[in-house]
């Protein structure tokens, strides 16, 4: 019998050297340098890119010989290993892909990295009431444009300390005592993905009047001029007007407040020279404060002597169709008299003559149309001067004495004077007079029709308290009048008219410095004024003064300037924090803050910067200073030696410091000696004894001269005084690995010694490691290389059906290598199965038999015999009867694929004992 043995399996043993390096594979049993690559493909740069920022991309790979790069954003394409980014508005998600290509093997991969996009903060906008009330909550609005979205927090300064901070979009605020003049709110929004934020502030009054008083005489003489002085206790500022016999005066501010009881108080100065004439009649000081437009009044009852007086040339009352003669008593200069009815001038007529000296005014037959109040206005060193009046009034002539009735509506009253005072607005009015003669009994009737009038009062412009340059304001004038008001407005620059129009709006471009509107009833003509003092709301000439270059540890002051009307706020930020400066007194409209700061932290180029925004119009600008700072400290290694998890390393405060001032940080956090972290007794060194991967982070030295007191800086507390100065900083990250090395299949874990796969089938497998930095990886097959990238798409040859697949590990900075090897099984067969055993069968002697077959992995075997079933490669087989032949068969099995192969054998049997007979 024919005896079969299995193929035999030629193993290659790869032995992966502490030295090994990416750029070495083995050829015919050599090692040798060849082409290699795209592998170890990563993006560096940020994953989150704010609109209108300008951001940096490098692409890197492991290529021999060289890398040739592209870049895909959307339907955007470029070249090169860096890419400049800077988006103009609002996008989707960006997803940057970089593909690397080896010109000389024409092998390329790409990696990919997913940009979440941002834009603002912007249009940063705090909105609210334009004032505070003592005792009362007022609720503020802060707003801004922020893509995907803001956060907010608020600072509520007071007499330049924070009082409160909040966060949320919006804020309650309650004036902090009653002596508080103005509260600072500022917002500060910021975006929630990028973290950029602005911030801008408002300055809110809390406003009060009270107190008001007028300063003057009580009595005073017509013809002669006297000066009044208004004052209130008001904050920020009032406006005032002046009233006095149905007209309306500005006053002259004074630009001096008045400290009175411990507050300030504002006044303003009227002067009048009386020149028209009442008894008695009220002078009106109305203050209207600026930001809250509340009013507060008072009144001054001032007495009226007047030197002039229109009577009668005779005791004889004024008779309709007689003759009556008027005349002006108390003129020293006759020619300057003029005369007066019902406040309109009198002209000469045919039923009215003047005498040639205008002293006396004859009427040569009084019609019931005359009655009416007459004055003379006399006109002395440029002074008009109203006389006091004389009124005549309904009279007939009646022999004797006549009785008179007087009808308004259905109200009646008797005697030859009717006193009229309308209280409220009533339609046209009817005076109906009657004189009836007791003795005839006969009467005669007159009647006056009288058009109801009222105002203007309350007259009142509103609209911006500041005007923007180059920019047209609008303002409205309103008053109380009836039946109608008319308007007249006048622009005025330097006591100047410059134009003047009608209507209840104007509008107004600078430059101007007042406005005027006067309103005027269509039907009575009585008017009155109003003015309002116009500014232009400006900021220019901002700058920031102080030093350059800088010195840690040391203080230095820097000024912040600008040109304001009506003021400005400052605020200062530096190295990401927002500071308050204190104010400088300058002269108005130089405003100025001044800023402290000591340098204690390292930057080596740092942006002071200067905000400055117009109380008046909100409007900011920004003025920046660049600051070098130097420090006299540093934190270095000992040696050129990198940081190696598992040795010794050295770290050295370099500088001229005193030792025993030293502390060491990590990370903000102090370093305290142990068994493994040993410093020197100077403090000057700093040595790990061995590095540990948890020891990576930022190492500074903190460095304290002179005296000794307590020092807080972050949450480590330093007995020490003097200036804290911090040292530039030392990132250390220490390099380790590989750890244990893996064969993974993504989500599946682990592959194992053995991993079975299928002819032509293919797995995705990862070499996964721990290292720092990271390891390249290398994969073997066949003893051949593989690949160079992490993960691989591995489908395998055959045959063989077994073979060793190896990744390596390695790091060039710790110069050591791990390997994790698997045995890839291709199931094959069962093939060329056979029966090795003797060629015959002997009865009663026993025979061995062994199966086999080309199986991968290994089949298993089912021995057919004497109709019964054996398991296993070999059989033993005893002929215990008479037979000619014996049968029997094997099959073979995978034990992996379940397929199945049979062989069947027949033997000759013989009886070496039968004689033949």
């Amino acid at each position: 019998m024919v005896h079969h043995s299995a193929r035999p399996l030629l193993l290659l043993l790869l032995t992966c050297l502490a030295d090994f390096s990416a750029s070495e594979t083995e050829q015919d049993g050599t090692m040798g340098l060849t082409s290699y690559g795209p592998y170890s493909v990563a993006i560096s740069g940020v994953d989150v890119v704010t609109v209108g920022i300008p951001y940096g991309f490098e692409c890197s790979a492991e290529c021999y010989p060289g890398c040739q790069y592209s870049w895909t954003r959307g339907n955007v394409t470029s070249q090169g290993p860096e890419l400049s980014l800077q988006l103009l508005h609002i996008e989707p998600t960006q997803i940057l892909t970089c593909t690397v290509v080896n010109p000389a093997t024409g092998s390329s991969a790409s990696v990919q990295k997913t940009l979440q996009v941002t834009a603002g903060p912007s249009n940063l906008l705090i909105s609210g009431p334009p004032e505070l009330t003592v005792g009362a909550e007022s609720v503020f609005t802060c707003s801004a444009d922020c893509y995907p979205s803001c956060s907010y927090s608020w600072t509520v300064v007071v007499d330049n300390e924070v009082f409160n901070t909040s966060q949320g979009n919006t804020i309650s605020v309650t004036p902090a005592g009653s002596t508080v003049d103005a509260e600072t709110l500022i917002c500060e929004a910021q975006d929630t993905i990028s973290y950029l934020y602005i911030s801008t502030s408002l300055l809110v009054y809390v406003t009060s009047e009270s107190d008001i008083s007028i300063a003057g005489d009580s009595t005073v003489t017509m013809g002669k001029q006297y000066t009044f002085v208004c004052l209130v206790t008001c904050i920020p500022s009032c406006s005032f007007i002046w009233k006095y016999m149905g007209k309306t005066f500005q006053g002259d501010e004074i630009n001096i407040s008045i400290l009175h009881q411990g507050t300030r108080r504002i006044a303003n100065q009227l002067d009048i020279t009386f020149s028209d004439y009442s008894k008695i009649e009220p002078l009106t000081c109305e203050a209207t404060n600026t930001i809250s437009h509340a009013t507060i009044s008072t009144t001054k009852n001032l007495t009226v002597i007047d030197p002039f007086s229109v009577r009668p040339t005779s005791q004889a009352l004024p008779v309709a169709g007689k003759t009556f003669s008027l005349q002006c008593v108390g003129s020293q200069n006759p020619a300057s008299i003029k005369w007066l009815k019902n406040k309109q001038p009198v002209p000469a007529s045919e039923g009215v003559h003047f005498s040639v000296d205008n002293i006396t005014m004859t009427f040569s037959s009084l019609q019931q149309t005359d009655d009416g109040l007459y004055q003379c206005v006399v006109t002395e060193g440029g002074t008009p001067i109203q006389s006091v009046g004389y009124k005549m009034q309904c009279s007939a002539s009646c022999y004797p004495t006549c009785q008179f009735n007087w009808t308004r509506g259905n109200v009646t009253s008797q005697g030859p004077e009717l006193s009229l005072r309308l209280k409220e607005i009533e339609p046209t009015q009817i005076l109906t007079c009657t004189a009836v003669n007791p003795a005839t009994g006969m009467s005669a009737t007159a009647q006056k029709t009288l058009q109801t009038t009222a105002g203007p009062s309350n007259v009142r412009i509103s609209g911006p308290a500041f005007l923007t340059e180059g920019v047209a304001s609008k303002y409205t004038c309103s008053a109380n009048c009836y039946p109608s008001c008319s308007f007249l407005w006048t622009i005025v620059l330097d006591d100047v008219v410059i134009s003047t129009m009608t209507g209840n709006t104007t509008t107004v471009t600078p430059p101007a410095s007042e406005l005027i509107c006067l309103v005027k009833d269509t039907v009575s003509f009585l008017y009155v004024s109003t003015r309002l003092l116009l500014q232009v709301a400006s900021l220019s000439d901002f700058t920031i003064t102080g030093e350059s270059t800088v010195a840690m540890g040391k203080q230095y002051t820097y000024i912040c300037s600008a040109k304001c009307v009506p003021s400005c706020t400052f605020t200062w930020k530096y190295m990401g924090k927002t500071l308050n400066g204190s104010q400088v007194q300058n002269n108005k409209p130089n405003f100025a803050s001044e800023l402290e700061i000591t340098v204690s932290d390292f930057s080596k180029s740092e942006l002071l910067t200067c905000e400055v925004t117009n109380t008046g119009n909100q409007a900011t600008v920004t003025a920046t200073k660049n600051i070098t700072v130097i420090d006299p400290f540093v934190v270095r290694p000992t040696t050129q030696a990198l940081p190696i998890a598992g040795k010794p390393f050295t770290l050295q405060c370099v500088g001229p410091q005193s030792p025993a001032t030293i502390t060491w940080l990590k990370d903000k956090h102090q370093i305290l000696s142990s068994k493994r972290i040993v410093l020197s007794p100077d403090n000057t060194t700093m040595t790990f004894g061995p590095l540990l991967q948890g020891d990576g982070g930022i190492y500074k030295c903190l460095v304290l001269e002179k005296g000794n007191r307590t020092l807080y800086y972050d949450t480590l507390v330093v007995a020490e005084s003097g200036t804290p100065i911090l040292s530039v900083g030392y990132l250390m990250q220490v390099n380790y690995g590989p750890d244990e090395v893996l064969i993974v299949k993504p989500n599946k874990g682990t592959v194992g010694e053995m991993m079975i796969t299928l002819s032509g089938t293919t797995t995705e497998l990862q070499c996964l490691t721990d290292c720092f930095p990271a390891c390249s990886i290398t994969w073997f097959y066949l003893g051949k290389l593989l690949a160079t990238n992490t993960s691989i798409l591995f489908t395998p040859v055959t045959p063989p059906y077994e073979a060793p697949l190896t990744c390596v590990a390695f790091n060039s900075v710790t110069k050591s290598n791990r390997t994790a090897e698997t045995t890839v099984v291709v199931p094959d067969g069962p093939k060329n199965v056979n029966i090795a055993g003797p060629d015959s069968l002997e009865i009663g002697v026993t025979a061995s038999f062994t199966c086999s077959a080309e199986c991968t992995p290994a089949c298993s075997f089912t021995w057919n015999l004497y109709g019964e079933t054996v398991m296993g490669r070999v059989v033993d087989i005893t002929v215990n009867r008479h037979v000619s032949r014996e049968s029997f068969s094997c099959q073979a099995e995978n034990t992996f694929t379940g397929k199945t192969a049979v062989i069947n054998e027949t033997l000759s049997v013989s009886d070496p004992h039968w004689c033949g007979c």
